[in-house]
C-alpha cells in the first residue's frame, strides 16, 4: 500500500502541509501536487495515485475529478477537507456526483462549515485542522507611533465578495487609521489617501510586522488561514465569524464601533497585544498537536 501521502487542492496550502508532514515524520513520502494548474503534476499524480496510501485533498468537490476518479479507481483513500468556498460551488451543484460524497471521508476546520455540509448537502465532516504555528514564528506587536494600521486581504477580481466597499467605507470615515490592502491593485475603486493597495505580495510579513489590526469582512468563509497568523501575532481581529480572540461583525456599524474603540486605545497609548487570540492559537493550532491528529486520522488509527 505504500507510505505516500499525496496531497492536492488549495496549491498554497497543500505544499505547506506536504512540507509540515515530512518534517513531522521524516518516514512518510508527503507530495505536493498541483493538479489545478499545473500539467505535468497532473500526469504525475496518474502515476503517483496507485502506489499512495491516502490522496488528502485541502478543497472538497461534487464536481468531476480526474484525481478523485483515479483513486476510487485504485481503491484508495480520500479525504477531503472543506474550507468555504467549495462548500457554496458544491451547494449550487445541479450535477453533483455523489459518489465523492459517499466514497470520501470528509472533514473541516469549523463548525459552522460542518453544520452546512450537514443541512445542504448530508455530508457528515470531522473536524481536523491542518493550519498550525510554531513557537518561534511570533512577530512583536509593533509600538504605538504613527497612525494606527489595519491590514486585510481583498482577492483581485472578488473584490465585492471581499468585502472591499466595508473597507472603503471605513477608510472614508477613519482618515486618521492607515490601511493596507494586499491582493487586489484597487483598479476601478475609490482611491484615498490613507490607503494602500499592495496588490499581489510574496511576503506578507512586513505588513504583518506594522500592523495594530485586521479585517476578514468576506461573504462566505471558512476558517481563515490569515484570521489565524493574525491571533498567533496578537493583532485584533474584525471577523463576521465567531471564533475566540476576535472581534465579531455582524453588521456594517460593529466595524465602525470596534475600530472607533480600538482606534481610541490607540492614540492614548494604552493598545495592548491581543493576547486572547495569541492563547487560543497556542492551545488549539500548535504544530506538533495538529500534526499528530492529522497523521492519526491519515493512517486510520
Amino acid at each position: 500500500m505504500g507510505k505516500r501521502i499525496i496531497i492536492v487542492g488549495l496549491p498554497l496550502f497543500a505544499k505547506r502541509l506536504a512540507e509540515d508532514l515530512g518534517e513531522y515524520d521524516p518516514n512518510l513520502k508527503v507530495t505536493a501536487l498541483d493538479t489545478y494548474y499545473t500539467k505535468i503534476d497532473r500526469i504525475k499524480a496518474l502515476f503517483l495515485i496507485p502506489f499512495c496510501k491516502v490522496v488528502y485533498s485541502i478543497n472538497g468537490t461534487t464536481s468531476k475529478s480526474k484525481v478523485f476518479d483515479w483513486a476510487f479507481f485504485w481503491n484508495k483513500k480520500v479525504m477531503m477537507t472543506w474550507v468555504g468556498t467549495d462548500v457554496t460551488k458544491a451547494i449550487n451543484n445541479k450535477n453533483r456526483l455523489q459518489k465523492y460524497i459517499d466514497k470520501a471521508e470528509h472533514y473541516c476546520e469549523v463548525e459552522w462549515i460542518q453544520k452546512e455540509l450537514k443541512s445542504a448537502l448530508n455530508i457528515n465532516a470531522e473536524i481536523l485542522n491542518f493550519f498550525n504555528f510554531k513557537e518561534n514564528k511570533a512577530i512583536s506587536f509593533p509600538t504605538s507611533k504613527n497612525k494606527l494600521r489595519l491590514l486585510t486581504y481583498i482577492a483581485k477580481n472578488r473584490e465585492l465578495y471581499y468585502g472591499i466597499n466595508k473597507i472603503l467605507s471605513l477608510a472614508r470615515d477613519f482618515k486618521d487609521v492607515h490601511f493596507d490592502v494586499v491582493g487586489t491593485d484597487g483598479e476601478g475603486f475609490d482611491q484615498y489617501p490613507n490607503i494602500t493597495f499592495h496588490g499581489w505580495v510574496e511576503n506578507m510579513q512586513p505588513l504583518f510586522n506594522d500592523a495594530h489590526v485586521t479585517s476578514r469582512l468576506i461573504e462566505h468563509d471558512g476558517l481563515s488561514g490569515f484570521v489565524l497568523e493574525s491571533l498567533f501575532n496578537q493583532k485584533y481581529v474584525l471577523y463576521n465569524n465567531k471564533i475566540e480572540g476576535v472581534i465579531y461583525i455582524e453588521e456594517d456599524k460593529d466595524a465602525y464601533k470596534a475600530l472607533e474603540n480600538i482606534n481610541e486605545k490607540f492614540k492614548n497609548q494604552s493598545l495592548k497585544p491581543n493576547e486572547t487570540g495569541s492563547s487560543y492559537i497556542k492551545n488549539n493550532f500548535m504544530y506538533t498537536e495538529i500534526m499528530s491528529n492529522l497523521l492519526r486520522k491519515i493512517k486510520g488509527n
